[in-house]
């Protein structure tokens, strides 16, 4: 169980050099994905170095971007917002990509975990509220 993972792992702004290049890569090259009706640029995510990272250090988010945190088996996940700057929301996403919740995120929070009501496979970070402006709720399918 993936539980706080990043309070382990020591990032250093240095360790975001990176991180902010992936951030001025342009939308049209990172993958899409739908969400609902709507579609998103993702950045994917897929190995623990990278999940712990997230979005630290990153000082914004294009509104038609996120992140996609892809876990190799289905299990419950936590999050928290270590040095992320950004305010945003989260949804935690079952196998067969349904919206199982979504929560919103404080920046540089932290004292809250953002846990996942069950076990989850896949995991999406967007900007506060994009999820609201978009008409997308709980029980919502992404296709990857």
């Amino acid at each position: 169980m993936l539980v706080m993972a990043c309070a382990f792992y020591q990032c250093s702004p240095r360790d975001s050099d990176s991180r902010m290049q992936a951030a001025k890569t342009p939308a049209s090259a990172l993958p899409t994905i739908m969400v609902g009706a709507k579609r998103l640029h993702v950045e994917i995510v897929q190995n623990d170095e990278e999940r712990m990272r997230g979005l630290m250090y990153r000082e914004q988010l294009p509104e038609t971007e996120g992140m996609l945190f892809v876990f190799e088996a289905a299990q419950l996940q936590s999050f928290w917002m270590r040095n992320t700057f950004i305010a945003l929301d989260i949804a935690f996403i079952d196998a067969n990509g349904k919206i199982l919740d979504i929560q919103h995120m404080a920046p540089l929070d932290e004292t809250k975990s953002y846990r996942s009501s069950a076990p989850v496979p896949y995991v999406l970070e967007v900007n506060a509220g994009w999820f609201e402006r978009n008409g997308i709720k709980v029980g919502e399918v992404v296709k990857f």
